[in-house]
């Protein structure tokens, strides 16, 4: 009993420790700005949407939505459709297989920072700055490496008897992908597009530098609540609200596939 009672208390810590800075921020987008920077901390405080009524007054924030929405959704499309296919290849290939793995790996392992300048000089010259197909493509650079890595591990662990049988049927390499092996893990696809799919909601480095307006996605037009006057601490905790609350929903409605999708092959 002893035990037990440690392990709840330091599950709890953990919990509380891991939400603590959300559940602030949740509380200081329905507090008064005098209240957020009380001293003492206000727990008990007069509820005020001012926050949020800063939020959607703004004029284009729900259109910032709109674009997180959009590059996010097409940019998991199109990374799932390309990683797939290359994830089957490689597992497939008779030579030179672990290398191009290696490759793989070492493009994921290039900071997104070093590649801040370069990529916006080919944008300018390219006339794509501000675009969503910029945005898109930048995405799916860096999240490509981490989706092939995911789907060759599912992969991996289809049973070698049944891709035989479907090529002894006459089924091509085409057709046993996309009819039997991608019916059979995707669980793992699934989980590997909400991982996608979080990274993209999320980018804020690229979505800072390479758009100015037009293409602008949420987690930037927040920063526009930060001037030279101040930072309005109620207006920027609505807005980060907001543009959390899709990628939680979105994790909740997928959380059976994401975890039938991480204990794939755990169990033989």
């Amino acid at each position: 009993m002893v035990r037990r009672t440690l392990f709840a208390a330091a599950v709890a810590a953990g919990v509380l420790i891991y939400l603590f800075p959300y559940t602030w921020m949740v509380l200081s987008a329905f507090r008064r700005p005098a209240d957020t920077l009380a001293i003492p901390p206000k727990f008990i405080f007069e509820i005020t949407p001012e926050g949020f009524s800063k939020v959607f007054g703004q004029a284009n924030f729900g259109q910032y939505l709109f674009n997180s929405l959009l590059v996010s959704a097409l940019s998991v499309a199109v990374t799932i459709l390309v990683a797939t296919p290359a994830s089957y290849a490689l597992i497939r290939s008779t030579r030179g297989g672990k290398v191009y793995l290696l490759i793989v790996l070492c493009a994921k392992m290039l900071p997104p920072i070093a590649l801040a300048v370069p990529i916006y000089i080919v944008g300018n010259l390219l006339r794509q700055l501000d675009t969503y197909q910029l945005l898109i493509a930048v995405n799916l650079a860096f999240n490509l490496p981490f989706a092939i890595w995911m789907i060759r591990g599912f992969l991996i662990d289809l049973p070698h008897e049944l891709i035989e049988a479907a090529r002894m049927d006459g089924a091509s390499e085409w057709r046993i992908l996309t009819e039997v092996a991608a019916p059979i893990i995707k669980g793992g696809i699934l989980a590997t597009a909400v991982f996608i799919f979080i990274g993209c909601w999320n980018e804020f480095l690229f979505a800072l530098i390479l758009t100015s307006g037009h293409a602008t996605t949420a987690p930037v037009a927040v920063l526009s609540f930060r001037s030279s006057y101040g930072v309005e601490w109620g207006a920027i905790s609505a807005g980060a609200f907001m543009v959390s609350l899709p990628v939680i929903v979105f994790a909740f409605i997928t959380q059976r596939y994401l975890v039938d999708g991480l204990t794939m092959g755990a169990v033989k």
